[in-house]
């Protein structure tokens, strides 16, 4: 008995269903492994920072906490001086993201609008600096900082996360301006538009996804910022989260429950701003590699 067209089709699909069932199933099964990989330091941190001293070191470990508990938050935000080291990273973290955008969005601009002398030079040696890292930068700023006058203030901590983090965020930038048609600029001229003016009015208002993008590459890397910030300061009122956290590593022992508190404390804040941002952050990266190619 011979199929017809209708029934053959209907074959191929009755056949083809399982495949992608399984393909899926497949992709499904993948992601959520990564995700638990990902997420389980994150929870198991989350479920330490609930649990009295005596659950912490309990064996078997209890993976949820029995005697719940705010005892580790409140000795942090409460009894410590947490919220002093928070207010220093937002004040520190701010104000290098507003500095690094400010120069990155001029060294992005200059650099894909107009031609001089040693353009690729500088963009390629500000590229190159960023292979050193940071670790390589400590000795020469802390011998600069205390040439200076500047160290142990927080204008050394700020001016070493903005340099840190220019080149990368110039790159971005000058991809992003590259793809803004250049039309407009001709259109804005003869309208008697300045330079300035073409900057401010007419291509910045067109940046928003890569500012978002720069924005957050930068309060990252400024709210993180640990070994900088550790070897620059010696004062206890101009220590960031990261540094503070490392105090509760004493010689008595660690204080996981404060530990991983601070820690929770401190990772939200960055999870909060990231999120909201996330679909401005893929695309101001995307069109910035786009345009720079």
């Amino acid at each position: 008995m011979k199929l017809k067209m209708n029934d053959k089709y209907n074959v191929l699909n009755f056949y083809s269903v399982p495949r992608k069932l399984i393909r899926n199933t497949n992709k499904h099964m993948f992601i959520l492994l990564y995700l638990a990989l990902t997420l389980f330091p994150f929870i198991w941190a989350l479920s330490t920072s609930f649990k009295p001293q005596s659950e912490i070191f309990a064996l078997p470990p209890t993976y949820v906490p029995k005697g719940f508990t705010f005892e580790n938050y409140y000795r942090i935000l409460i009894v410590g001086e947490f919220w002093r080291y928070a207010l220093n990273s937002i004040f520190i973290a701010s104000t290098s993201v507003l500095i690094s955008l400010l120069v990155s969005l001029f060294v992005g601009y200059a650099t894909s609008r107009y031609k001089f002398i040693g353009k690729e030079f500088i963009m390629f040696f500000m590229l190159g600096g960023m292979a050193i890292g940071r670790f390589a930068n400590v000795i020469p700023l802390y011998f600069f900082s205390t040439r200076v006058g500047l160290f142990d203030t927080y204008f050394i901590i700020i001016l070493s996360s903005s340099a840190l983090v220019v080149p990368l965020l110039s790159w971005l930038m000058q991809g992003y301006f590259r793809s803004i048609p250049y039309e407009l600029d001709e259109a804005a001229k003869i309208d008697g538009c300045k330079s300035w003016d073409i900057f401010w009015k007419i291509l910045l208002p067109s940046m928003k996804p890569a500012i978002v993008a720069g924005a957050v590459i930068a309060t990252v890397n400024a709210w993180n910022e640990f070994i900088l910030a550790m070897t620059l300061t010696r004062s206890p009122h101009l220590r960031v989260l990261p540094v503070a956290i490392n105090f509760f590593k004493t010689e008595l022992g660690v204080q996981w429950g404060e530990l991983t508190a601070a820690s929770i404390f401190a990772t939200l804040p960055i999870v909060i701003f990231v999120i909201p941002l996330q679909r401005y952050f893929i695309q101001g990266l995307t069109s910035g590699t786009l345009g720079s190619s």
